[in-house]
């Protein structure tokens, strides 16, 4: 029988984050992420730790689910060896190939909404060399320890150094901090849902549960700083049938859809 574990909360307050003892590095982690190390978390206590030296870096709930990030093994694995299946549709969204038989290279891609990385590992795994924004300090940590993870693993090292992190608010990165020539920047906001409970997938269990809920109105700040910087494409992921980003109203130039069974993809083309 499945335990049923709810999310979304009014008022929505973070969960109270403990490190288990572990090595000095780990330790060290715990105390640059400013979470306490401890060797008996309470009941309510999520917990950060490792199994085993090199294991995982690990978030685990209350209830006991896990969440580890991995692009090593599984779906990603497959993926990884595929170069880019399921990642046409947003390939295409981005202009990869266009820029590629243009200047006979691989764009500079920023995705400014990290999350768990899997849309990141799946346009590196193409050849596009990917700049990750994450805000979270939590989340930024699983994704680090995963990339380096993929940087020891035959199969999945080149991809991995195609790839670098940057612990940052998105809506300041993105005027400040972009590499020169960045070809293109990608947006997945959280979307409001209506499952609250066990039946959503774990990963955005999880972010739910670090980042909050998704606001029932959006902010137009996120978009507005990717329409900003000197980019030519702004690729926008959202649900189907859903509203355009906020902001999209003070944008005066050409915009193309793309669209697929559940997805579609609002690309924002600019002139730089």
């Amino acid at each position: 029988m499945s335990v049923e574990f709810t999310l979304l909360m009014e008022p929505w307050t973070p969960p109270v984050i403990v490190g288990l003892r572990g090595t000095a590095d780990d330790e060290a982690l715990w105390a640059s992420l400013g979470i306490e190390t401890a060797s008996s978390p309470a009941a309510s206590q999520w917990q950060l730790l490792r199994d085993s030296a090199d294991s995982a870096l690990t978030l685990s709930r209350p209830d006991g689910v896990r969440l580890q990030l991995d692009f090593t093994s599984g779906k990603t694995r497959h993926r990884t060896l595929e170069s880019g299946q399921g990642a046409q549709s947003l390939y295409k969204a981005l202009g990869v190939k266009q820029y590629l038989k243009s200047n006979e290279d691989y764009p500079i891609i920023v995705d400014a909404t990290g999350g768990l990385g899997q849309d990141a590992w799946a346009l590196a795994s193409t050849g596009c060399q990917l700049v990750i924004i994450e805000r979270h300090p939590i989340v930024h940590a699983l994704l680090s320890d995963a990339i380096e993870r993929a940087r020891v693993d035959d199969a999945s090292q080149l991809i991995a150094e195609r790839i670098s992190l940057l612990h940052a608010d998105a809506v300041d990165a993105l005027t400040t901090s972009l590499p020169d020539n960045t070809h293109g920047i990608y947006l997945d906001p959280m979307y409001p849902s209506r499952r609250k409970k066990a039946d959503s997938k774990k990963g955005m269990q999880f972010l739910h549960a670090l980042l909050g809920p998704p606001p029932t109105v959006e902010s137009p700040k996120l978009l507005l700083s990717a329409l900003k910087a000197c980019v030519p494409r702004v690729a926008v992921k959202r649900p189907k049938g859903a509203p355009l980003l906020a902001g999209s109203d003070e944008f005066g130039g050409q915009r193309t859809v793309i669209e697929t069974a559940n997805t579609r993809y609002d690309v924002y083309h600019k002139r730089v």
